[in-house]
């Protein structure tokens, strides 16, 4: 599975927004289990959503390089599980999420979705805006990284 893609959505009155087809699609034409996993990212100010599978190896990592008896680890440890959630995606991919989580990332309404690998990052517009206004110069990045290297 790997994500990519950039799909703008809407949230309804009722604070629901669906997932796009597309990100759909690339599991398989449906939702594994009804559920996914979503992440309040931990350095943008957006959400992560992943699939559960994907999800259960991050949490898994997580939890083999933290050791619950060392207090600062530990803390650690509970700042990961209260920033995620797993939520039920129904048949029509309506999904809702965790309001205090919205307020963290200043999703409001209007939102994109970005397939990035493994997860789909759900950004408020704005926020979105402003954080593309900041990544940098593609072509600069992608010289500097990849300029010299050949297939």
């Amino acid at each position: 599975m790997d994500f990519s893609g950039e799909k703008y959505a809407t949230f309804d009155e009722k604070g629901r927004v669906v997932l796009p087809a597309d990100f759909k699609n690339e599991m398989g034409g449906k939702i594994p289990g009804g559920q996914m996993a979503v992440e309040v990212d931990p350095y943008e100010k957006c959400l992560n959503i992943y699939p559960m599978d994907v999800w259960e190896k991050r949490l898994g990592l997580f939890k083999s390089k933290l050791n619950r008896n060392n207090p600062q680890q530990s803390r650690l440890l509970d700042m990961i599980y209260k920033n995620f959630k797993v939520v039920s995606v129904a048949d029509t991919c309506r999904m809702n999420f965790p309001n205090n989580f919205l307020t963290k990332v200043n999703i409001a309404k209007d939102v994109v979705f970005v397939g990035v690998s493994d997860r789909i990052r759900l950004w408020d517009v704005a926020e979105y805006e402003k954080y593309n206004a900041d990544m940098g110069d593609f072509k600069s990045l992608f010289m500097e990284h990849f300029g010299n290297v050949e297939e």
